[in-house]
């Protein structure tokens, strides 16, 4: 890929509009892309080290040197970074893989200087103080520690099975590290790491956003260009070229047992790496397997056979290998079952390579998912810097194009390849009284319990495949066409619509939704609202959800329920050339939903299982809790998904009765943003929506939290490894109580550059992670401030936290932290709503609460007037020291 990034001159790339390469003196490469839709930018650096390249002395210290890069350099102390940031109105943040660390930046477009400076100064003149150092240990065993009370995703069982699959692969290491390697790693050494990987040579700077790109190089040649290392080497050099995982011979078991209610269960096989997958093969099994409401593994195993109650598909991939990885969610019964229907369904690719209609699905899913990132400067800074650091930036454009020329022949033969019997990993995690029927004790018995299911051979069937030319790479954004704000009409039946023309890209969101809903339930009927909305989309006037959704994913589309405590209703995104079929299938969703028994009893199960898993994540676990103690026997202090005492009860003729009186065209608002024709669009919804009843609706009277008399606690005691720590209060009254100064009010006290962070983790090492967060409805809202801390810094923690909200209601806010809460506020709207799901989902929200869709301006103008005695006055109306709620999920003793 050398040609594609020449020495010292800017090159202007035929991959896309607007895009620009070069390479610095130094070897630092540069990536450069005018996007003027939105005016934000972004600097995103990538550095080709990951926990797979660190040497055994410095295992986790990839991530521990992001962490470390800004805690201060010679010209800015800790917390500088943050602040500066804020004070630009940006947004920052950094991720460590495997195989890569990127560090990013997004703010307005006229203040990117300064992310590429902080960024070139974190990068390459970080001081690794030793006190600073030492501190962040804690930090980091604090994440470490937060990710092993998670059961499911990425949480203690994706540790625990890696472990269990690779001998010889770096895969087999946390990402995190040992504990003890967190603690005891010398200054030295993680320093000798870092020079030995942080080299010019070794990284790739992204800049993407509303600028000039010669403009953007004088930056970056500015900040970047005069940056040398000398390359070290030593025991903890980075590594060139790590083990890769030789095939194995047996399958393997690992069985974990916890303080947990449900079972989980991950199936990991090695996989190839990227420059052994040029077609992205893996990526459309990916798709086959779990994307969609027609993938194999909702269609079949949850939705047909019922065996698991949530899934998802993970994959890693690095340039040498990667690793690819089934989740399952289920219960002791269902368990053996369950991974017997997958691994039959992963032999069925290897022998079929699919179905057509599979395949057309998944190359539509991904061109719909191609133009839907690129509505962002983040999603396209990481999809070119991932593939640079591949030495494959054309993959960045051409990966539909790929994906449109895999056959079944090819998913055939590798799924032949990655889904041998003798390469499943099976890391199972259960509760502890809890023996599922069948379940092996070894791999050797799994091996006895797969042998008829899934195969070893790589014999393939061809199918007939289609060859077919590959496509063009699309073309991600339309130079010179702006955006229009928002204009509210009143369709002629009475509907109010409010829309957003913005044809830059070819994509449209959506939202029609209903207001009311679950803040009107009685416990009786906790849930009903979110179990209409959940089966109402899974079958529409005779077509079953195969159908129904499987038309829509080959057009490029989805519809999707939107349920929240005030309003609900229905979601369509999709591709603005292919919407006639998706609106008709809206059409019928609305008028013509079957509400078919068998599916009530599916999602109301659903329902009930989901209850259950929150009892294995302590954070929701907690918020639950702190719900139904602030709030009592109310709609807002019950789960929105119902009860395990309302679901049992609920019956169709309700939910028939829910649905007549949500559609209802009193109620019913429309927004949409995207590429459309408003003359043709408009006509249509209207049309649409003439049918519905039209009754007179009024904004529902939800009663206020119960009163609180005093401090009220509760707590819940798991064998986990953190204490999860909730204080919560009755919020406000109305969605626009001091709006503004609430908004400001978080804005100080969160995130890298406010006060909690500053104080509990920057400061005293507390804990990773810590916040307020305010909701706000028809009905009395909440505050709630927590902290994850460790359960010996519980006391410690919460007298800090406590503390902290008493001083900024005792204390008035310093001018220049309003004003670098409102920078921040101000920057950090205009990232939101670069794409225009964002930009529809906020119109929906103001236009349910009463305010103008296009609030921007007006709440622009009113943060502006917010005064020190402002932001006191609202801290004071709602943190109420001496009256709050407190829920505590700890170890115990």
């Amino acid at each position: 890929m050398s040609g594609l990034f020449p020495t010292g001159v800017l090159a202007s790339s035929a991959l896309c509009p607007g895009l620009y390469t070069t390479r610095l003196d130094n070897g630092l490469r540069v990536i450069i892309r005018e996007n003027h839709r939105a005016p934000v930018a972004i600097c995103n650096v990538w550095v080709a080290a990951g926990s797979n390249r660190e040497p055994d002395p410095v295992r986790g210290w990839s991530h521990g040197i992001e962490h470390m890069l800004f805690k201060g350099t010679q010209r800015r102390g800790e917390g500088d970074f943050a602040r500066e940031v804020a004070e630009a109105g940006g947004s920052t943040n950094a991720g460590t893989g495997y195989e890569s660390t990127n560090y990013h930046i997004t703010l307005p477009a006229d203040r990117l200087p300064v992310a590429v400076d902080i960024l070139a100064d974190a990068l390459f003149h970080s001081a690794f103080a030793p006190a600073a150092l030492d501190a962040e240990r804690e930090v980091l065993v604090h994440e470490n520690h937060m990710y092993d009370d998670v059961p499911f995703g990425y949480g203690v069982t994706w540790r625990w099975g890696l472990e269990a699959a690779f001998d010889v692969s770096p895969y087999r290491h946390p990402i995190g590290g040992p504990d003890r390697n967190l603690r005891e790693r010398s200054r030295d050494e993680i320093m000798a790491y870092w020079r030995s990987a942080y080299r010019p040579e070794n990284m790739i700077a992204v800049v993407v956003g509303d600028c000039e790109a010669a403009a953007a190089l004088a930056v970056v040649r500015e900040k970047f260009g005069d940056v040398t290392v000398a390359p070290a080497g030593g025991p903890c050099a980075i590594l060139d070229a790590p083990p890769t995982e030789p095939p194995h011979d047996a399958p393997r078991l690992r069985v974990e047992r916890g303080d947990i209610t449900k079972c989980y269960a991950k199936l990991i096989f090695p996989a190839p790496g990227d420059r052994d997958d040029p077609a992205q093969v893996m990526g459309v099994i990916r798709q086959i397997l779990a994307e969609g409401r027609t993938s194999r593994l909702y269609h079949e195993i949850q939705e047909k056979k019922k065996l698991i109650d949530d899934f998802t598909v993970m994959g890693e991939a690095g340039p040498r290998e990667g690793v690819f990885i089934i989740d399952l969610e289920t219960d002791a019964d269902r368990l053996v079952p369950a991974v017997q229907a997958v691994c039959a369904i992963l032999e069925d690719l290897k022998k079929t390579g699919g179905g057509e209609e599979e395949l057309a699905r998944a190359r539509m899913r991904v061109l719909r998912g191609f133009h839907f990132g690129a509505e962002t400067v983040q999603g396209q800074a990481a999809l070119m810097g991932r593939y640079a650091l591949l030495g494959d930036l054309p993959g960045a454009f051409a990966f539909p194009a790929r994906v449109a020329g895999v056959t079944r022949a090819d998913v055939a033969a590798m799924a032949a390849r990655v889904f041998g019997r003798d390469q499943v990993t099976a890391m199972v995690y259960l509760p502890e009284q809890e023996t599922p029927a069948d379940m092996p004790g070894d791999g050797r018995e799994l091996d006895a319990l797969l042998e008829t299911i899934l195969g070893n051979d790589a014999d393939i069937g061809t199918g007939p495949a289609p060859e077919g030319a590959a496509a063009a790479a699309p073309d991600t954004a339309r130079a010179g066409e702006g955006a229009e704000p928002f204009t509210t009409v009143r369709l002629g039946c009475g509907v109010e619509a409010s829309y957003r023309v913005d044809r830059t890209l070819p994509v449209v969101a959506l939202a029609v939704t209903s207001a009311g809903g679950a803040c009107t339930e009685t416990a009786a009927l906790s849930g009903l609202n979110a179990l209409r909305a959940a089966v109402q989309v899974k079958a529409a006037a005779g077509r079953d959800a195969v159908d129904l959704h499987g038309e829509l994913e080959a057009a490029g589309a989805a519809i999707s329920p939107v349920t929240d405590r005030d309003y609900g209703g229905l979601v369509l995104s999709g591709l603005s050339a292919h919407l006639d079929g998706p609106l008709d299938r809206l059409a019928d969703l609305i008028h013509r939903p079957d509400f078919p028994d068998h599916e009530i009893d599916q999602e109301r199960r659903l329902a009930l299982e989901e209850l259950a898993s929150l009892q294995d994540n302590p954070l929701q676990l907690g918020v639950v809790r702190l719900r139904a103690l602030l709030y009592g026997d109310h709609p807002y202090g019950r789960p929105l998904v119902g009860t395990p005492e309302s679901l049992p009860r609920l019956t169709r003729e309700q939910v028939l009765r829910a649905h007549r009186e949500a559609w209802n065209r009193g109620r019913i608002r429309i927004t949409l943003a995207g590429d459309f024709e408003p003359d043709s669009l408009l006509p249509r919804l209207d049309a649409m929506l003439t049918g519905l009843p039209g009754d007179p609706w009024a904004i529902p009277q939800v009663a206020p939290p119960r009163s609180l008399d005093g401090i009220e606690r509760e707590r819940l005691d798991r064998r986990i490894n953190q204490c999860v720590l909730l204080l919560g209060w009755p919020g406000p009254r109305t969605p626009d109580q001091m709006r503004p100064a609430r908004m400001l009010l978080k804005e100080v006290l969160n995130g890298q550059s406010g006060r909690l962070f500053e104080e509990l983790r920057n400061r005293r090492s507390l804990c990773y992670n810590t916040g307020l967060m305010t909701t706000a409805g028809f009905g009395q809202g909440m505050v709630l401030a927590y902290v994850l801390t460790a359960p010996e810094s519980e006391a410690e923690a919460r007298t800090t936290l406590l503390t902290e909200l008493a001083r900024i209601v005792s204390e008035p806010v310093d001018e220049r932290e309003i004003d670098r809460a409102r920078a921040k506020l101000r920057g950090n709207l205009a990232i939101s709503l670069q794409s225009n799901f964002s930009r529809a989902s906020r119109a929906l929200r103001n236009r349910i609460y009463g305010r103008e869709a296009d609030d921007l301006p007006a709440l622009l103008e009113a943060l502006d007037q917010v005064q020190p005695a402002d932001i006191r006055e609202a801290a004071a109306a709602w943190l109420d020291p001496d009256r709050r709620c407190e829920v505590v999920v700890s170890p115990g003793s």
